[in-house]
């Protein structure tokens, strides 16, 4: 977990034309260790050209039992995604996502994040996806700047 303390703090990003909308996706997220050291507590929001589009909060945690790393990811939208480490390098954790309860609209669909460190003051975080028999490909990835 140590490795990715650096998160801790706020972060700013934006995107254009990802996650399925049309115009520039502007995100704001604050890392901290809550409830202890051993969580990193992600707490943010995504706008598109002044409208709302979601809140989340995200909670990463270190399995020792299985050696992964696990996110939970609640969404304003009304669902959760359950993030188990599937790829691990020493600045990017993949996970495979099951989203519960699984929205009509997401059926038969496969869904993969990731968080990938460029820097210290930058990471890139985002989504894949795949229907069943295609490969996996970019749904969207937003590039994070530290502010403090």
């Amino acid at each position: 977990m140590d490795e990715w303390r650096f998160l801790v703090g706020e972060w700013k990003g934006t995107t254009k034309d990802q996650f399925g909308e049309k115009g520039i996706i502007e995100s704001v997220v604050v890392f901290s260790l809550e409830p202890s050291e051993k969580f990193i507590l992600g707490k943010g929001e995504s706008w598109c050209e002044g409208r709302l589009l979601n809140k989340g909060i995200s909670l990463l945690l270190f399995d020792k039992a299985e050696d992964k790393f696990r996110r939970k990811s609640f969404f304003s939208y009304g669902f959760v995604n359950n993030e188990v480490e599937y790829a691990r390098s020493n600045n990017e954790i993949r996970f495979d996502v099951k989203v519960e309860p699984l929205p009509k609209e997401f059926e038969g669909i496969r869904w993969r994040s990731f968080i990938r460190k460029i820097s210290e003051k930058r990471v890139a975080m985002g989504l894949e996806i795949a229907r069943e028999g295609e490969e996996f490909r970019r749904y969207g990835e937003t590039e994070y700047f530290k502010k403090r």
